[in-house]
């Protein structure tokens, strides 16, 4: 059973692309290992197809997703709040004065409960997040409908696949290291035993194991340099302003 076949098992796009692609990341390194050095190993073909049809990928995705929101509660508190809470508030600025009071005025309606002026969110702020956040429950219930609202649909995958590939994070960075050791060591570049040390031209070195080697090196870059806080949290408040702006369309 190919990539391909294993993906098209899958045919929920949040499904596939926010929980999923970031396990499938995780075990990249080891996927491409198996691959080159044992591709055709008809062991490994059968454990990876048994694995896939036995519920293997359904069990990828919930770690993911799991792994993911518990890490959101985090983030959140590290940030000030949720993301659509913050941008719904008197005192953040990322959202322009005229536009935030035609959403207040919107969502005011929808829910049939004032909102907050500056005075009462400076007195109260537990109170007037409560309002916010149970506007938002609101929109996000009227938002559902995935091609109507496909622009939102989209940005709340791409806020998933970063969430949830972050909280995989240190998983995907030691199955790079983990791969990269069982490589080097297989192949003969660094020797254990009596014979301990490091050849770094080995003769015997193939271009299976060079590949590799050359997957786990970049995936354990991106996992340092691109799944990061800064990178879930652009992705956090793209999704928010692009799930109030609906306010304008509903």
């Amino acid at each position: 059973m190919g990539l391909t076949d294993i993906l098209a098992k899958v045919t929920d796009p949040y499904e596939r692309q926010a929980r999923l692609y970031p396990a499938l990341l995780a075990g990249l390194p080891v996927i491409v290992m198996a691959t080159v050095l044992y591709g055709s190993n008809s062991v490994v073909t059968a454990a990876s197809t048994v694995a896939a049809s036995c519920g293997g990928l359904y069990l990828l995705a919930n770690i993911a997703r799991e792994r993911g929101r518990r890490l959101e509660p985090i983030l959140f508190t590290s940030w000030g709040g949720k993301p659509t809470t913050q941008l719904l508030r008197h005192r953040d600025r990322n959202i322009e004065g005229p536009t935030k009071r035609r959403y207040h005025a919107f969502l005011s309606r929808m829910i049939n409960l004032p909102f907050p002026n500056k005075r009462d969110e400076e007195t109260n702020p537990v109170d007037a997040d409560d309002i916010y956040q149970s506007a938002v429950r609101w929109l996000l219930n009227h938002t559902r409908d995935k091609s109507k609202y496909k622009m939102i649909f989209d940005e709340n995958i791409a806020y998933g696949f970063r969430r949830n590939a972050y909280g995989l994070k240190i998983i995907g960075m030691c199955m790079c290291i983990a791969t990269s050791g069982w490589v080097l060591i297989s192949e003969g570049i660094v020797k254990v035993g009596e014979e301990s040390g490091v050849n770094f031209f080995p003769a015997n070195a193939s271009t299976a194991a060079n590949i590799s080697l050359a997957v786990s090196v970049v995936m354990l870059m991106v996992w340092i340099s691109y799944f990061t806080k800064t990178t879930i949290r652009n992705a956090a408040f793209t999704y928010a302003e692009t799930l109030l702006r609906a306010c304008d369309k509903i």
